[in-house]
């Protein structure tokens, strides 16, 4: 969110990294070497490999599309949590959008009472 409002962008999900699928004892040299490789990634002598079922639920929750728009946006009636301040870790449900000023109003139950307070869009993360 800027002064003038939303703001659009485009962004890689995993930027630099290619997903490969090979046979390593045969192959690693030949993927190593390959134009724009810089090399496998590995945590000390073990590679990092992902269960086929997650580079399917990627390639399924992408679809045939190469851009995919995410809503992040708040909603009323939304829960979140306040992740700063004296009620960190509270969840709060959305009462109202107070854009301009990139605030929200939500409504929590505090020593027996319901309360609303105006909190920055910064310090919610939805729940």
């Amino acid at each position: 969110m800027t002064q003038r409002g939303p703001v659009w962008f485009v962004e890689a999900m995993f930027p630099g990294y290619l997903f490969a699928k090979f046979v390593y004892s045969t192959q690693h040299r030949a993927v190593e070497n390959s134009h724009g490789i810089r090399g496998i990634v590995h945590f000390g002598d073990r590679l990092a490999t992902l269960p086929e079922n997650i580079v399917t639920a990627l390639q399924s929750r992408m679809g045939g599309e190469e851009i995919v728009t995410l809503d992040c946006s708040i909603k009323v009636g939304q829960s979140v949590q306040i992740s700063e301040g004296p009620f960190q870790g509270l969840e709060v449900v959305v009462t109202h959008l107070l854009p301009v000023k990139e605030r929200i109003r939500v409504l929590f139950d505090f020593l027996g009472r319901s309360m609303e307070i105006e909190i920055s869009t910064a310090k919610v993360l939805a729940a």
